[in-house]
């Protein structure tokens, strides 16, 4: 059984990787049949799905690698059921909220189609909710593989049933809501088998977690996640209300983190914190050791996530028209705004803050973040009336919200924050990275050949240049590589830079 802390992470990446490419399949196919305004409706619908989420789920999926990891495996059964039964009521109040106030949702956005859309959904929170959860759970048990299997396999069902309504009765977006329903329903039986998995072979004994302890948890990240659901929305409002849903279309199709820094920073949060938390427990004398294994991850990530970013970056046009259709090439803008800033979001904040007991900071950062962010984005939309200016603003808020987090941590580790970032590291692999998306680019020009075919020749040209770049950068991958695959034959590791 594998117990490396990268190889768990690497459990979950995996996982994260395969089940995008299956999501990434949803959107391309709907987009492509979809008329742009339907398209809007139904990517509407998953926006006020996805930010009211982080309200209904009140910080709980963290609490199984925070408390899991606190406990003997004889009292795992117990803590998972009490944690499991606070998301079925938060999934019934949900999915009650959704149905009852889908007009006032429809009207607020701006889009009369809205409120049946929403109806048709609101079965879906009070199945997905109690699904939440899995990577705390499994991360703390070390068994992130079976994870990484769920999780792909999941992402088929759901795109599959999704889709496949839209294609039988030649459907609109309100077959593939209906799709995502039933999906829905088969992840949650899924899911509570896999909650029960870990331990049902262990002896079960009644813990003496109580449901207070658990809120007493879980309550701040609530209030860090009602400002953080403003800081997520407020800029798809905005765009929504002002622009229209087929504008709506275009800034969600592009307006996304890239997935692989995603993929990778989760994961790496998602091992982290249970670690975290086992260093932590009370004992102020291992401070060193929670912020060495902290600086670690920060390199390692940067090292998976700046070439992928940078890349996104530099093609980002090429890549939402690949993906999504010519019609969608204003997207590009967007994707490009967005992983811009994502090269700041390599530091795995929550996890750390979250195991030093800094919750009512992480909240509070949240709240300050929130207000700037809707303040201005008012201001502009009466005065520049810009939908890519929202964006910029929100992402140069983001950013803020990343130094505060900064500060709060330089206060724990009592340094200056420019000891705790590991600049030297981070300046080298992105020098590396410029220099290759940049060769590879110019090369571009002299090659005449349809999107898709340019976008693997690109990415060809890009492999071949940084890893030329990281031998005379010296930015290492071998240790990355160690970690991941112990038993690599000695002679490939000579071909690692």
């Amino acid at each position: 059984m594998s117990t490396n802390n990268s190889r768990q992470a690497l459990w979950i990446g995996i996982g994260s990787f395969f089940s995008f490419l299956v999501a990434i399949v949803s959107p391309m196919i709907l987009s492509r049949v979809f008329t742009k305004a339907d398209y809007g409706t139904y990517k509407q619908v998953m926006f006020v799905y996805s930010s009211l989420v982080t309200v209904f789920t009140i910080g709980l999926p963290r609490a199984y690698s925070y408390f899991l990891p606190k406990y003997d495996n004889t009292y795992s059964k117990d803590i998972i059921n009490k944690i499991t039964n606070l998301f079925f009521l938060m999934g019934i109040v949900f999915s009650l909220v959704i149905f009852f106030g889908s007009g006032l949702i429809a009207k607020w956005l701006n889009n009369d189609d809205l409120s049946l859309a929403l109806k048709v959904f609101s079965p879906t929170p009070f199945f997905l909710l109690p699904s939440f959860g899995l990577d705390g759970i499994y991360a703390s048990f070390r068994k992130t593989q079976y994870l990484a299997i769920y999780t792909v396999a999941t992402r088929v069902l759901k795109v599959g049933i999704t889709v496949l309504p839209v294609f039988l009765f030649n459907g609109n977006y309100i077959h593939a809501i209906v799709g995502f329903d039933v999906a829905s329903f088969l992840i949650f039986v899924i899911a509570l088998w896999m909650k029960d998995a870990p331990v049902r072979h262990e002896t079960h004994q009644k813990s003496d977690l109580t449901y207070k302890k658990i809120l007493s948890f879980s309550l701040p990240l609530l209030y860090a996640s009602i400002w953080g659901l403003i800081i997520t929305s407020a800029t798809q409002f905005f765009i929504s209300r002002y622009y229209g849903n087929e504008e709506f279309a275009d800034f969600s199709n592009g307006f996304m983190e890239i997935p692989f820094a995603t993929m990778v920073v989760s994961a790496v949060a998602a091992v982290l914190l249970p670690r975290l938390s086992e260093l932590e427990n009370g004992n102020s004398d291992k401070k060193e050791e929670v912020l060495a294994l902290w600086r670690s991850a920060l390199v390692k990530s940067a090292k998976i996530i700046f070439p992928i970013l940078i890349f996104s970056v530099v093609f980002a046009r090429l890549i939402m028209v690949c993906l999504y259709g010519d019609i969608y090439d204003a997207s590009g803008v967007y994707f490009m705004i967005k992983n811009i800033s994502s090269l700041f979001y390599i530091v795995p904040f929550a996890p750390i803050m979250l195991a030093i007991g800094r919750t009512k900071a992480f909240a509070n950062i949240h709240m300050v973040t929130a207000i700037l962010i809707v303040v201005l984005e008012f201001g502009f939309v009466k005065t520049i009336d810009s939908p890519v200016a929202l964006a910029v603003i929100s992402e140069c808020c983001q950013v803020f919200k990343l130094y505060l987090m900064m500060r709060v941590v330089a206060d724990y580790a009592q340094r200056p924050m420019r000891q705790l970032i590991p600049v030297k590291e981070l300046t080298m692999i992105l020098v590396a990275c410029l220099a290759s998306t940049g060769i590879a680019y110019a090369l571009t020009f002299f090659i005449v050949v349809n999107k898709f075919v340019l976008a693997a020749i690109t990415v060809a040209l890009f492999g071949v240049i940084y890893y030329v770049a990281c031998l005379i950068a010296k930015v290492s991958y071998k240790e990355i590589m160690a970690g991941l695959l112990p038993r690599v034959n000695k002679k490939l590791v000579r071909f690692i830079p």
